[in-house]
């Protein structure tokens, strides 16, 4: 009897921030946003939250590959909005839809909330309103939102950014009318995922930090641009490119270069399945030796979205790959990619979702080469980053260089330079004015500044989590001296004279950057 197939087990703790998430997003407040770094277990937590709901969910992505990763709709399928669409032609088709699919709903999940423009989601509250008969946001319909706002931005073309600029203060979801009156009024949920699982070197883990947040050292640049190389190190590593067109030519060229016979593998497509959503190529060119990702996690867990081979076996019939992940050597076989629609069941008079296209293909891409956007989400244990003529979008350098799992299995084509780095203030402002009403929620200024007065009576140390301007937490151990009103440029704040452990002398702390501090345990 054959040995059964090794499963890739992500190894996930399910505790701590991950218990609090799902808590969350059990909950009913009318807007979740869970966030994170890279690696930190987004897509997992989705997948756990999804097989534990009672909830009446819909799933969507802005995207259709991401829509397809969750098995889920793109927003626009979801609402048959057009491209481009307005709030004002949104509310004019909640009138030509089956009312009673988004009334049965008790929620809608979103995937890569950070590539959501703000007026896409304007047009998702007008028409939830009016499709359900109730005027608050979103119609009364709960919103669960995940994502990282330090990874790839909306897209706005630059025949769209001066009437945009005009209407929204940034084209991030958070500036839509709908979730600025939701935090007006209280009504919005925040979790952080903290822990890092795609990387284990604490090293490799301040660099990413540093790049995610632009608070990278001289010393973090030089050690990561040691990388900068002709030929990387390792003969398996993808390279990562700023575009399509990069990526298909290094693919085209290294597949000619191949000796083996070379074979097409042609998809078959039912329905309504646009050729823009194909998560890979129609007509798939493979030849034995050729570098392959899968792109479509194994039913028996022998690989997931975004594992490396090789084909050693390419012919009619029969394709096999080995594995960089064990060595193993895999038969390949077609799968399908369906596309759902959900509707309204007359019969159980209860949302469910209709197969309306499928495509059929090897889950199979050439991968000496892709594009750092479809690299969102993979991991890879090798990889070169090219940015070619420097990054173009916010976050870009940080997807790639979070796509790998160590420091060591970099390399640069170029160096990275700091106009590499680029940082929305504004998305800093969001995300630390929601950690500061969170950190407010579960421990109030007076609670807080009362542990430090009691602290500094009793000669006792505290352990605080520090929030610095660019949403950069430290944890430190302190013995606090002295409580007091402070100054500094003209602005007064509440300041706190401590002795930080961490840096072994005497420090001054703004007590509204504390966002959590507790009595110390000490032996």
């Amino acid at each position: 009897m054959a040995a059964r197939p090794k499963k890739i087990v992500e190894k996930i703790d399910l505790g701590g921030d991950f218990a609090r998430a799902l808590d969350v997003l059990g909950s009913d407040v009318p807007f979740v946003f869970v966030t994170g770094r890279a690696g930190t277990g987004k897509s997992t937590l989705l997948r756990e939250f999804r097989s534990r709901t009672k909830k009446r969910c819909a799933y969507l992505a802005p995207t259709g590959v991401a829509a397809l990763n969750i098995e889920g709709q793109t927003i626009h399928s979801f609402f048959g909005f057009i491209p481009g669409i307005t709030p004002t032609e949104a509310r004019a088709q909640a009138k030509h839809v089956d009312r009673r699919l988004y009334r049965r709903l008790d929620a809608i999940v979103i995937d890569e909330i950070s590539m959501v423009r703000a007026d896409l989601l304007d047009c998702v509250d007008v028409f939830l309103s009016a499709a359900r008969g109730d005027t608050r946001a979103f119609g009364g319909l709960q919103l669960l939102c995940i994502g990282d706002l330090y990874q790839l931005p909306p897209v706005v073309t630059s025949s769209e950014r001066v009437g945009f600029a005009e209407r929204y203060e940034t084209p991030y979801f958070f500036s839509s009318d709908a979730v600025k009156r939701l935090r007006e009024d209280g009504d919005i949920s925040f979790v952080e995922l903290e822990k890092v699982f795609r990387q284990a070197d604490p090293t490799f883990v301040a660099l990413l930090n540093g790049v995610r947040n632009r608070t990278v050292t001289d010393g973090q640049l030089g050690a990561l641009n040691k990388r900068v190389t002709a030929r990387a190190a390792d003969p398996r590593a993808i390279v990562l490119t700023a575009t399509n067109a990069q990526a298909d030519e290094i693919n085209t060229m290294r597949l000619a270069r191949l000796t083996s016979k070379s074979r097409v593998f042609d998809g078959l497509v039912t329905g309504n399945f646009p050729p823009k959503e194909f998560p890979t190529d129609p007509r798939l060119p493979l030849k034995k030796g050729a570098r392959v990702m899968f792109v479509k996690n194994d039913q028996a867990g022998r690989w997931v979205n975004g594992s490396l081979g090789t084909v050693t076996v390419c012919r009619e019939g029969e394709v096999r790959v080995k594995l960089d992940l064990n060595g193993k050597i895999e038969p390949v076989v077609p799968v399908c990619w369906s596309i759902m629609r959900s509707r309204y069941d007359e019969a159980t008079r209860d949302v469910t979702e209709e197969r309306i296209g499928s495509f059929t293909q090897l889950p199979l891409r050439l991968a000496w080469a892709v594009t750092i956007h479809k690299s969102q989400g993979k991991t890879f244990d090798a990889c070169v980053v090219d940015l070619g003529r420097g990054a173009f979008a916010a976050g870009q350098t940080y997807v790639a260089l979070s796509r790998c799992r160590s420091l060591d299995g970099i390399s640069l084509r170029v160096p990275v330079s700091r106009r590499d780095l680029m940082l929305d203030s504004r998305i800093v402002s969001f995300l630390t004015s929601l950690q500061y009403a969170l950190a407010d929620a579960a421990q109030s200024p007076e609670d807080k500044e009362a542990t430090i007065e009691e602290a500094i009576r009793r000669g006792r140390p505290l352990d605080i989590v520090y929030l610095k301007a660019k949403d950069e937490k430290s944890r430190r151990r302190i013995k606090p001296t002295r409580l007091y009103d402070g100054s500094y440029s003209g602005h007064v704040f509440r300041a706190l004279q401590a002795f930080c452990h961490l840096r072994q002398a005497e420090r001054v702390f703004n007590v509204a950057h504390i966002i959590s501090v507790r009595h110390a345990d000490v032996a």
